[in-house]
């Protein structure tokens, strides 16, 4: 996996990211589970790494823009897991919801192999093939590859 972009690292830290800080996930994986999910690798590196922090930076118009790795709140007592299970079947492998996107617009997804994914509505985006490519495409302003 490659690293983060200068950039993006420098968003993340400015927004309270700390490199060497591990996130306990204990209670994250059990609401997971309790939910139905199967909490795969790449939800856990993810989580442990960049959770915890609802990441604010500026958008290049000056407007504020937001974004967490926090199941419990991207997904409260509102979703249940059927609720996605379309999305699993357009992108052909499970996902698991891990947080949110575009100041709560949209529901992020990180899928068994790892790739991240993002809904709004029934529009799904890729935002990248691991939680760093992701973050580039987030922290970056890049525009997502739209599902059909």
């Amino acid at each position: 996996m490659r690293n983060l972009s200068d950039e993006t690292r420098e968003i993340l830290l400015q927004a309270g990211w700390n490199p060497n800080n591990k996130v306990d996930l204990t209670e994250t994986v059990k609401f997971l589970e309790a939910m139905g999910y199967q909490v795969f690798n790449p939800v856990i590196e993810a989580l442990s790494l960049f959770g915890g922090v609802e990441y604010k930076f500026k958008h290049p118009d000056g407007s504020l823009e937001t974004f967490h790795f926090s199941p419990e709140e991207a997904v409260g007592d509102y979703y249940e897991k059927e609720d996605f299970e379309e999305f699993e079947a357009r992108v052909k492998e499970p996902l698991v919801v891990v947080g949110e996107a575009y100041r709560g617009n949209l529901i992020m997804f990180i899928s068994k192999s790892g790739k991240v994914f993002g809904k709004n509505g029934y529009s799904l985006f890729k935002f990248g093939d691991n939680i760093l490519e992701a973050l580039d495409t987030l922290c970056l302003f890049r525009k997502p590859e739209e599902i059909e």
